[in-house]
Order: structure tokens, then sequence, then C-alpha cells
């Protein structure tokens, strides 16, 4: 999305953190979500009500793709790539989320990212200490818009300006 912004393609985008936003104009919403594991519901792990890293290590590991989110998840884990069993890596959700059904893995993802798939066959687990995440409305800075983005930018800048 970030770049496909940056090349005109579209105008606002939804992005997560972190993410470099010196190149866009950009409001933080204040809703966070909760970073965790997606299991199978016959996995182990689901006997916790949440997990640190000693509990997780040993498993197969479906991360994300996004190198800044990645070496987030590596960081809390206290290990590199090379030390973890990592079968694939997602850029969809919703994909890692069929690789989890099928018994490929545990995926690290958001539980409001869930609301894409809901599945009974998986369970979502977060990780302890609490991993939390913003999300960003961003658009170009001293950009040509459409007027239909130009007029939700002006409603989205009018907005926060209330709120603050």
């Amino acid at each position: 999305m970030k770049d496909r912004l940056e090349k005109g393609l579209v105008d606002i985008g939804l992005l997560l953190e972190p993410i470099d936003v010196t190149k866009f104009d950009h409001v933080r919403l204040s809703r966070q979500d909760t970073w965790g594991l997606l299991v199978r519901d016959d996995h182990p792990l689901t006997e916790k009500a949440s997990l640190v890293a000693d509990d997780i290590a040993p498993y197969p590991l479906i991360l994300p793709l996004r190198n800044s989110i990645r070496v987030e998840i590596l960081n809390w884990l206290g290990l590199e790539e090379k030390e973890l069993k990592i079968p694939l890596f997602y850029t969809l959700l919703s994909n890692a989320a069929l690789m989890v059904a099928e018994g490929l893995g545990c995926a690290f993802c958001m539980d409001g990212a869930l609301a894409i798939r809901s599945d009974p066959r998986l369970r979502f687990i977060p990780l302890e200490p609490r991993r939390m995440t913003h999300s960003v409305l961003v658009w170009k800075k001293n950009n040509l818009f459409s007027p239909a983005a130009s007029l939700f930018i002006q409603e989205i800048n009018s907005l926060r300006s209330q709120i603050e």
C-alpha cells in the first residue's frame, strides 16, 4: 500500500505501525490491535490464555513478510530467524489463516485483523507482555487529489481538529 501511495496509484491508504510516515500527511487512529498467535483449535497452545516467547519458539511459525513487522516479532521473541522453524511468510492474513487451518504452523497476527476471516477451527491467543499496534490513515503531502479524495481528506482534517 505504501508503495502504491508513493507512486500515486492510490490517494489514501490505511497502514499498520510501525511505518515511516515522513512523506505523508496522516492521522493515527485511536483503536489499537493486540498482537498474538493464530493457532488451530486442536493445538497444544490453546490451553493458555496468553503466550510468552518461550511458549511459541518451538513451533513452526508463519510470519508476516513485511520486514519491519518481522523485526518487531523477532525482537519480542529474542531470537533470530535462523533459530526458528519458519515454513512460510505471508502478506495476506486470509492466506496465513488457511495455512494455519491446514496445520502448517501458527501465524503471528493482530486480533483486529481476524474479522477478515472467522473460522471456528482457529483461535487467537494474545502475547504477553501485550504488544499493541495502531493503524494510520495516510495520504501524500502536497498532492493534487480528485475532488472526492480532497473532500474526504478535508473531512478527516475537520474531524481531527474537532478532537484535538
